[in-house]
């Protein structure tokens, strides 16, 4: 009796080393696992948000209606940013539909506006490229932000937390609200009008 009870004890001791180890293994794997993948997204990310969040970082000189600002344009925000002279502290400017704000040649309008098929309603600055009386075309830079994935496995790739930029039309017509309309659509809509090359701002469609 007694020597079972030894042989007992002993495999159960074997057991619960044998257990330890596997778990210490496993512990070990998932910390180099771990270290690597954080070693792989540290190489591909300084600490720094990726993409551009201002469409220019300096303050550049502009109006709002007819009073002179330096303005810079916060995209993500969809903000601009004012201050009558360069060495003042900015403020943001007060989004207001009677504000027309002029910034890097273009007028920019706080307007509502449906993206496609008037699935979604937002109010926002669209910048003017077109005005045809009965018929205006605006642009939009819109930035968004995704936050940073880590990959599952050390074969996939993370991304660092960005700014996703992505260029967007709108179309009015008469004075109905502006609707998004892809680009597609508008290159037909183009061809339909008699435009003079100088009446587009044609800079922003590349």
């Amino acid at each position: 009796m007694t020597r079972l009870f030894l042989a007992l004890l002993v495999l159960f001791s074997i057991n619960v080393h044998a257990q330890q180890y596997t778990r210490t293994i496993l512990g070990d794997s998932v910390n180099k696992s771990t270290k690597l993948k954080a070693e792989r997204f540290k190489t591909m990310w300084d600490g720094k948000i990726k993409g551009k969040r201002y469409y220019n970082e300096t303050f550049i000189l502009g109006k709002v209606n007819d009073e002179s600002y330096y303005l810079r344009y916060d995209q993500y925000a969809d903000q601009f940013e004012a201050k009558r002279q360069q060495e003042q502290e900015a403020q943001n400017l007060e989004r207001e539909l009677s504000k027309v704000v002029t910034y890097d040649s273009l007028n920019y309008f706080f307007l509502p506006y449906y993206y496609k098929n008037k699935k979604q309603f937002n109010v926002g600055y669209l910048n003017l490229l077109l005005n045809l009386d009965t018929l205006k075309i605006y642009g939009k830079n819109e930035v968004t932000f995704r936050p940073a994935t880590f990959s599952p496995t050390t074969i996939e790739i993370g991304f660092p937390p960005r700014y996703i930029h992505r260029k967007l039309f709108f179309v009015q017509r008469m004075e109905e609200t502006p609707i998004q309309i892809s680009k597609r659509k508008l290159n037909k809509l183009f061809e339909t009008l008699p435009l003079e090359p100088v009446e587009l701002k044609s800079d922003f469609l590349n």
